[in-house]
């Protein structure tokens, strides 16, 4: 398989262990500030870029299988998204529920409404329901609004390419407009703030995905240059770099992530894709290095191949019982990983092949009747 055609980069799978990593460190940062001091504790505390590079990565992978395409196949698309993402978020949605309301009934946290938002992948759109069911499933509303929405800016983008622009700057005004359009209305804060959309909904957050359409929009041209040389180290370089900036912008106290400033936002959302993951992505997929050997090992493979799983696992219900039983942060990090990748082998990938084929499968006709 020539370089050009290739759609698979073996390190890209690594590094989306690397990213689920470092949100499991943000999430339960194991660094006390009075023992380390409060700068190492405030830069694992900005580790949530490791959502960045999901979305970054996203968007480059999603974009260098179809940019390629004069028309993306809609049928077989959209079975391969409903396929990969839906089941194991479905099947553990509906366990942490059942679990909320075993464990009390009269709880509105787990009310069928909030389920079906849920499920459903709506209640990303409003702060109220945010942090309900699986918590960190936030950013799969914002994942899913992207795949709905790539087929139409693909089309635009194989058109004229300064769509790559337009696109996310017009999502990122629609946004604000929807913001103005509910400021001081009871929608259960459906784009309730600023801040709320720049850190928790598509509209938001669309640059990330489309400088990834954008990198393989480049890398698909005819005769698209070889990377520069170290691109993969000027990429790392710049998202350390994102990172320190971020945790200089951490407040004083323990949850005051720099990425809730406006400047922080910018960081996130638009530097760090542009000067850090993107020429990250773009050096993993076309140089040999010892970090893109190391992301290609075996093991981080694997971690990369169940990373959708242990990213659902890692904080919630699910997780809480699993320390719960263990009463080791260590031994329940293990846990999660063992857990996720057993998930990953009997129930997400035989899943997941089960349903594209069916997904794909053109109806029978119908005999008309007599």
């Amino acid at each position: 398989m020539s370089e050009t055609n290739k759609q698979y980069f073996p390190a890209l799978t690594g590094l989306r262990a690397v990213a689920a990593a470092l949100v499991l460190a943000h999430h339960f940062n194991p660094l006390n500030p009075a023992r380390v001091g409060w700068r190492l504790h405030s830069l694992v505390a900005e580790m949530h870029i490791g959502v960045t590079v999901f979305f970054v990565l996203s968007g480059f992978l999603i974009g260098y299988r179809y940019l390629g395409q004069e028309r993306v196949p809609l049928r077989t698309y959209f079975a391969n998204r409903f396929a990969r993402i839906y089941p194991m978020y479905f099947l553990l949605t509906t366990a942490t529920f059942l679990i909320i309301h075993r464990a009390d009934p009269a709880s509105n946290l787990g009310g069928f409404k909030i389920y079906l938002l849920n499920i459903s992948f709506l209640r990303g759109l409003f702060e109220e329901f945010l942090y309900t069911g699986i918590q960190q499933g936030w950013s799969l509303t914002v994942e899913e609004m992207f795949y709905v929405s790539a087929p139409l800016a693909f089309w635009l983008i194989r058109r004229n390419a300064r769509w790559l622009v337009a696109l996310p700057l017009g999502l990122g005004l629609l946004g604000v407009g929807l913001v103005l359009l509910g400021w001081g209305q009871a929608w259960h804060g459906f784009f309730g703030s600023f801040g709320f959309l720049f850190q928790f909904t598509y509209p938001g957050r669309a640059v990330e995905f489309f400088v990834g359409v954008g990198l393989a929009w480049w890398l698909r041209q005819p005769g698209a240059p070889a990377a520069p040389r170290l691109l993969t180290w000027f990429g790392l370089a710049g998202c350390l770099l994102c990172l320190v900036v971020l945790s200089l912008l951490h407040g004083a106290a323990i949850g005051d992530f720099g990425v809730m400033q406006p400047a922080g936002m910018f960081i996130n959302n638009v530097l760090l894709p542009l000067l850090g993951i993107g020429p990250l992505l773009w050096g993993l997929a076309r140089e040999t290095t010892w970090l893109s050997r190391l992301l290609s090992s075996r093991p981080l493979l694997l971690l990369g191949k169940s990373s959708y799983v242990f990213y659902l696992l890692h904080m919630g219900v699910l997780q809480h019982l699993i320390h719960n039983q263990l009463q080791s942060n260590v031994l329940t990090v293990l846990a999660l990983y063992a857990i996720s990748i057993v998930l990953y082998w009997l129930v997400e990938e035989p899943l997941n092949h089960w349903l594209r084929r069916v997904l794909r499968r053109p109806a029978r006709p119908v005999a008309a009747l007599a």
